[in-house]
């Protein structure tokens, strides 16, 4: 698909212009949606268009229109008004309904400028004012001391559903001037916190401070976001108070910037998430204890320029380049930043590209690839607690499948090839030793620093085994649940088309669950989350093989189901399983579940749920009585969910069904 958006004129402050959005398509989609985003200093007329009535996003307006999309095209046209001068950026988005993935979707926008008496085509400064959302309290405490200026207020964005995001570790930058012909100066520099606040001193070097102002900048000591050409960061400044004494508190309250910035200022704090799991060092990496290497992400509004890591380029320029809508989708920020990091890691080194263009997640591409873009998937995935990948459009793919490719069918999101050159089974790989193994990444990461890995078979069979890290049985049959079979040799290249082992151990007669053991792998079961496997930390309750949900320490869901057909003909059904339930949490409070779900049709029934609360030292037998359900087909469903805090870990082995 693609989007392309026009506008007849462009308007000055009080004029209107038609804005046309031509969308284009090489195939049929029964089902597409097209949603228009314009800033509120636009007056928007949707109805024109067919559009919807337009919603508040933010500070943006958003309208959208469903239609059957042809091979032939659409075209859709409305009228807008210039409110305000500054900068504008209008934006289509059309994706499926039915099918949503990134290449049955399209984003499109036009930048101008807006001025009193006309407008320019696209926008060339980075400095705005911001907006006021949350006026400044009434009274504060005093802060002050005597002789100086405290300088207080908050800072937030609005993400892309258009909620208020604290905005966390930006640069606060106090400026002002002692009169009204004097220069204007800085006077202190300090970071809001965790929460977006910010309290900034400094000692007036007059009685009464003739203006006094706040300026925020995407520019840290360890990660920036500048202009596509890297000369600027973005700034946003508050209004400026006069005669401010010195000994008092100077209140800007919560600032924001402007929508056709928002972007930028998301991009800057999803960066806050990849620095809370880089360890303890004051950079990146423990290869520099000062002057850290930054992070610096290239992105401004309309830029078509994207999505990669440039490594092209002397190591101290090296940067990532993001398109217009790319913020929105943290997981790519955190997937490009993630090159940055490894690039850090292996000090400006990297293997010989063998990436075709374009390369997907769920295809073969070439080992080299593989390593490279499945470590950036493993970052984006871990650091989100997810497992996941997901574009700005809102299409995702599980990288923790462990489901075998099914050579009948076309490679897809859902049915993804087999084998270490595939990115998404190497992400999922990484994700899991960080997860069950190493304890997170930090492990990698410091064998990374003296170990340059080409492919992901030489990290996990070499560069791990020289550093010490595990690669035992249990750690090697973790990874095959992922397809990578690096169980038996480290020389023979694995088979990207082995099937699961053959059960040695064969279903209890008459238990109606295939598999129960689990020593099939997952045989008979649909997983999510890497949750079956043979796994050394926890011994099964018999075999080797077991269902571990859990164990992430952070936001996480993981099921484990199979679809059964319970006789009309049964007395009695009775469902048993051995369960054992360790946890890092503390006290009575539930934190963490796991439920015992049955699916009959469009009901789900909770039938046993376990928390934290309920840890055992070992494996327990437990019943359901599942009589109500005779004579239907039905999923039996394990399903774990874990808060963003503490780990928990609840083993499900010996799963039967069993009727009399």
């Amino acid at each position: 698909m693609a989007a392309d958006v026009s506008l007849d004129r462009l308007p000055a402050v009080g004029e209107s212009a038609t804005v046309t959005v031509k969308i284009r398509s090489q195939v049929d989609v029964g089902s597409a949606r097209l949603a228009v985003r314009l800033p509120d200093t636009l007056k928007f007329d949707p109805a024109a268009g067919g559009l919807s009535a337009a919603r508040t996003v933010g500070l943006s307006q958003v309208a959208d229109q469903r239609f059957a999309l042809s091979a032939q095209g659409r075209v859709v046209s409305f009228k807008v008004t210039a409110l305000a001068e500054g900068p504008v950026n209008v934006e289509a988005d059309v994706s499926s309904v039915d099918n949503p993935a990134p290449d049955r979707a399209a984003h499109g926008s036009q930048t101008l400028t807006v001025g009193a008496r006309g407008a320019t085509a696209g926008i060339t400064d980075t400095a705005t004012t911001g907006v006021v959302r949350t006026a400044p309290a009434a009274s504060l405490t005093r802060t002050a001391a005597a002789g100086q200026i405290c300088a207080k207020g908050a800072f937030s964005y609005a993400d892309p559903s258009g909620s208020w995001v604290a905005g966390r570790n930006v640069t606060v930058k106090v400026a002002g001037k002692t009169t009204s012909s004097a220069t204007s100066a800085y006077y202190a520099t300090g970071v809001t916190g965790s929460d977006g606040s910010y309290s900034v001193c400094f000692t007036s070097p007059v009685t009464t401070m003739y203006q006094v102002w706040v300026e925020f900048q995407t520019d840290s000591t360890l990660w920036r976001v500048t202009n596509n050409a890297g000369t600027s960061v973005y700034t946003v400044s508050t209004a400026a108070k006069t005669n401010v004494a010195s000994g008092s508190d100077a209140a800007f309250g919560t600032t924001s910037p402007t929508s056709t910035y928002m972007r930028a200022w998301h991009a800057y704090d999803t960066l806050n998430q990849l620095w809370a799991v880089h360890g303890t060092s004051s950079c990146w990496t423990t290869r520099e204890s000062s002057n850290c290497r930054k992070i610096t992400i290239h992105w401004q509004p309309g830029s078509t320029d994207g999505t990669y890591f440039q490594n092209g380029v002397p190591v101290a320029q090296r940067y990532v380049a993001l398109a217009d809508a790319d913020p929105d989708s943290e997981h790519t920020v955190l997937h490009e930043s993630g090159h940055n990091l490894m690039d850090m890691l292996y000090n400006g080194w990297w293997p010989t590209s063998d990436c075709p263009s374009p390369h997907y997640l769920h295809m073969r591409t070439g080992p080299s690839c593989a390593w490279t873009e499945g470590f950036a998937n493993a970052i984006a995935g871990y650091v989100k607690g997810d497992g996941q990948y997901c574009w700005s459009d809102g299409s995702c793919v599980n990288l923790m499948t462990t489901t075998w490719f099914n050579p009948n069918q076309a490679a897809s999101r859902t049915n993804v090839a087999d084998g270490d050159e595939v990115e998404c089974r190497v992400a999922g790989a990484l994700i899991d030793i960080w997860r069950k193994v190493d304890g997170g990444p930090l492990p990698t990461f410091a064998m990374m620093i003296g170990n340059s890995s080409t492919t992901f078979k030489e990290f996990f069979t070499t560069d791990r085994a020289n550093a010490g890290l595990d690669v035992s049985a249990g750690t090697r049959n973790l990874v095959y649940t992922h397809t990578i079979d690096y169980r038996t040799t480290t020389t023979t290249p694995p088979s990207t088309t082995t099937t699961p082992p053959t059960s040695t151990t064969p279903p209890t007669t008459g238990n109606l669950v295939t598999n129960g053991g689990f020593e099939s792998g997952t045989t008979g079961w649909t997983v999510t989350g890497g949750s079956v496997g043979n796994w050394t930390y926890y011994p099964a309750q018999a075999g080797s093989y077991y269902a571990w949900l859990g164990g992430n320490g952070a936001v996480n869901t993981d099921t484990v189901s199979q679809k059964i057909t319970i006789p009309a003909t049964a007395n009695t059904v009775t469902l048993g399983y051995y369960l054992r339930i360790a946890t890092q949490e503390s006290g009575t409070t539930p934190y963490d579940y796991l439920r015992v779900q049955i699916i009959d049709g469009s009901t789900t029934t909770t039938v046993k749920t376990y928390s934290n609360a309920d840890a055992n030292s070992g494996y327990t037998y437990r019943t359901v009585d599942l009589s109500a359900y005779r004579g239907k087909s039905v999923t039996l469903r394990f399903y774990g969910t874990e808060d963003s805090n503490l780990q928990s870990d609840f083993l499900v082995d010996t799963v039967a069904v069993t009727t009399g």
